[in-house]
């Protein structure tokens, strides 16, 4: 019996997407009533020390010092 490449790779394309569909589909959660953001306000605020934490990281330095800086020149 002699089955086309075509054939073959419709056939195994098929199935992996039909695979994947299906897995995806009893992956996701039952509970649609609320939105991603929803969800991510619902969570218990961070702490005082995780808050010094990530303002301490994120942070940066404020005063900037800016003076004897270079000339900025347009590259034409």
């Amino acid at each position: 019996m002699v089955v086309s490449k075509l054939f073959l790779v419709v056939v195994v394309f098929a199935t992996a997407a039909t695979t994947g569909g299906a897995v995806w589909l009893l992956t996701q959660s039952n509970d649609t009533s609320q939105s991603a953001a929803g969800i991510a306000a619902s969570r218990c605020p961070p702490s005082d020390e995780a808050r010094k934490r990530v303002e301490e990281f994120f942070g940066g330095q404020k005063n900037y010092d800016l003076t004897g800086g270079q000339e900025m020149k347009p590259r034409w």
